[in-house]
């Protein structure tokens, strides 16, 4: 009998409780720059949600909470 409880999910990126939050970060980004290109609107909300990933980014906060 181990001391340790096994993991449900085998590491971060598999586990759908967690948000990688580089490629939400990617996936926004792009979104933004091809409203611009096209000369569609972007809200101050989705510019907001950059702006607060870029951040998250930049201060090593790579996975956050689904809730």
């Amino acid at each position: 009998m181990s001391m340790y409880i096994d993991p449900v999910y085998p590491d971060k990126l598999s586990d759908p409780r967690l948000t990688n939050v580089a490629d939400k970060w990617r996936t926004l980004n792009r979104q933004i720059s091809d409203a611009d290109w096209h000369g569609k609107p972007v809200t101050k909300a989705q510019r907001d949600k950059l702006a607060t990933l870029r951040q998250m980014v930049r201060h090593g906060k790579l996975f956050t909470p689904n809730f």
